[in-house]
């Protein structure tokens, strides 16, 4: 939220307040911030003629006081600012960066690297119109005496660190326009009195541990045009009274444990473009008056328990370029209405219990790249039609009751990447014509019987022992993508999943990286990895992407995995690995003597300790491991 300036304002002197404060690198930028003396502020060397101006001096206490209790994030390199962010409108008077100052100070906006926690005494800023400290490092609670500033208009903290429960005060903020909250680690329910922001036009509450079930009272909150609750841990049924929301553009309430019906109300908000409810466990059928919604662009129903059959009224939903509504329980045909839908990009019906022939109407959808009919119980023969969705990359129709030959249509697809048409029972040959894509990784899996199509190698068994544990999910759709070298966060993430599923862990402090984002997916996975010591983060860099060594793979599941040791004194067993670092000679043999690890040849026996580790090969790590740890099942 940007205002703009106005005629009137107290100037401060620029080398006073502006100068002094000015939180950056180096003291060629003003003195550092510990030599800040709060009676400048009514000396006349911060502000201008303090006695006609005593709330501009008022401020300027508070603010020295915050700036004095911030300190500058340890992990940042020498030569980055403190706080980076942009000035807003080139005509500001102030070049204090981030602080806007009129009259009074109207508006702070901070965001890049600041540690520590929100001070208090903010809550005396009564004047503030913005206070906005999102992407930061602050810790610990919002203060409770932010539920003073009862001018605010604009409230970010998102994508910092935060604890705690939602200060009900939040409440008194009558002019909010914009509360973000987004991507911290807040606790406990959503409080009722935030349905008292009748001004409030996005609230952001998105990837927290919120819990408790989702106050009525948000309901109130008919100005709203963006609604963020995703990514918590939210009980109980949507309440019907977010149908009274009709400025709503966006809707996410996924990955909760949201439960009942999908209301028939959500259908009044005809102003949506967006409505995401995936990951729940959410039952009944999808309400026909989901139809309404002809401004959709995306819906995303999947992983919840939804029966029934899928409404003809969809095929109203003409703007659509997502639907996702596979992993759930419907029945019944594909409607041959879903042919309207020629924006979309993405359909997903798998994994339900649909039945029938697969409409030929859905040659209609030419936009399509992705059409995903699997693990349903679809019969009759593969529509030669689908030939002319020429910018599909991935067509899966596998684990179904097709009957028929494969078309010679397809072979017009030349934009696959993947056709998968397993487990069905299809007849006759492969056609000649699929011989011109060549563009397809995979055709099909005709043999394979486990989870993954790509895993035919020596290492198949510990790879779908490892599905079936629920450590891996793959790479992609029935893909193990065995021969890639496995990351640092993906093992970061085997670890975190194989571990913390046999015994008790503790909850991981926040390590100190700076390139991993706080809303990271595997973010919780890298601060235990590092908790463990099975990783190492030299000055603050996980380095997400980088390659896990066999030495590195040693060091990870001894630190990581309960009852396997390193040796206490090596052997030297290993030919190649006589001159590594004495930890991970330690660990090497510590696997050896357990059978975890063969080495990577026996005459002479090598480890190859530089060697990265494949995808496969850490399947069979893992599963040995496990099980000489006694956690296999």
């Amino acid at each position: 939220m940007l205002l703009k300036p106005r005629t009137r304002y107290v100037l401060v002197t620029a080398a006073g307040l502006l100068t002094a404060l000015a939180l950056s690198v180096g003291a060629q930028d003003g003195p550092a911030i510990s030599d800040l003396d709060p009676a400048d502020c009514s000396n006349g060397t911060f502000v201008t003629d303090p006695a006609a101006n005593p709330g501009l001096v008022s401020d300027c206490l508070v603010l020295v006081g915050v700036r004095n209790h911030w300190t500058r994030h340890p992990n940042l390199p020498s030569d980055h600012p403190l706080l980076t962010w942009g000035r807003g409108d080139t005509t500001q008077i102030t070049d204090w960066d981030g602080i806007y100052i009129y009259d009074r100070v109207e508006r702070i906006e901070l965001s890049g690297g600041i540690s520590g926690t929100i001070p208090a005494e903010l809550g005396q800023l009564t004047n503030l119109v913005e206070l906005s400290l999102w992407d930061n490092k602050l810790t610990g609670p919002i203060p409770t005496e932010l539920g003073q500033l009862t001018n605010l208009q604009g409230l970010s903290l998102w994508s910092n660190y935060l604890t705690g429960t939602l200060p009900t005060e939040l409440g008194q903020l009558t002019n909010l326009q914009e509360l973000g909250l987004a991507s911290n680690d807040l606790t406990g329910p959503i409080p009722t009195e935030l349905g008292q922001l009748t001004n409030l036009t996005q609230l952001g509450l998105w990837d927290n541990k919120l819990t408790g079930s989702i106050p009525t009272e948000l309901g109130q909150l008919t100005n709203l045009q963006g609604l963020g609750l995703g990514g918590n841990d939210l009980t109980g049924p949507i309440p019907t009274e977010l149908g009274r929301l009709t400025n709503l553009e966006w809707l996410s309430m996924d990955n909760n444990e949201l439960t009942g019906s999908i209301p028939a109300e959500l259908g009044q908000l005809t102003n949506l473009t967006q409505l995401s409810l995936w990951d729940n466990d959410l039952t009944g059928s999808i309400p026909t008056e989901l139809g309404r919604l002809t401004n959709l662009e995306w819906l995303s129903l999947w992983d919840n328990d939804l029966t029934g059959s899928i409404p003809t009224e969809l095929g109203r939903l003409t703007n659509l370029t997502t639907l996702y509504i596979s992993l759930n329980k419907l029945t019944g045909s594909i409607p041959a209405e879903l042919g309207q839908l020629t924006n979309l990009t993405q359909l997903s019906l798998d994994n339900n219990k649909l039945t029938g022939s697969i409409p030929t109407e859905l040659g209609q959808l030419t936009n399509l790249t992705a059409l995903f009919l699997d693990n349903n119980k679809l019969t009759g023969s593969i529509p030669a039609e689908l030939g002319q969705l020429t910018n599909l990359a991935h067509l899966y129709l596998d684990n179904n009751e097709l009957t028929g030959s494969i078309p010679t249509e397809l072979g017009r697809l030349t934009n696959l990447e993947w056709l998968s048409l397993w487990d069905n029972d299809l007849t006759g040959s492969i056609p000649a014509e699929l011989g011109r894509l060549t563009n397809l990784g995979h055709l099909r899996c005709a043999a394979s019987t486990g989870r993954f199509c790509d895993d035919d190698n020596i290492h198949e068994p510990n790879i779908e022992t490892m599905a079936d544990w629920g450590i891996t999910l793959g790479c992609g759709h029935k893909r193990y993508c065995p021969s890639d070298n496995i990351t640092r966060t993906q093992m970061a993430a085997f670890l975190y999943r194989a571990v913390s599923q046999r015994w008790t862990i503790q909850a991981p402090a926040r390590a100190e990286l700076t390139d991993v984002p706080a809303d990271a997916w595997y973010r919780t996975y890298a601060d235990w990895v590092i908790s463990v010591n099975a990783f190492t983060a030299p000055g603050g860099m996980f380095n997400p992407d980088g390659a896990v060594t066999r030495a590195d793979m040693a060091i990870m599941l001894i630190a990581a995995f309960p009852h396997l040791e390193a040796v206490a004194e090596p052997e030297g067993l290993f030919q190649d690995a006589k001159d590594a670092d004495p930890a991970v000679v330690r660990a090497i043999e510590g696997m050896y003597q357990t059978g975890v690890t063969r080495g990577c040849s026996t005459s002479p026996l090598n480890y190859c300790p530089d060697q990265p580790v494949t995808r496969a090969q850490m399947a069979s790590f893992f599963v040995r491991a496990i099980n000489q740890a006694g956690g296999g099942s």
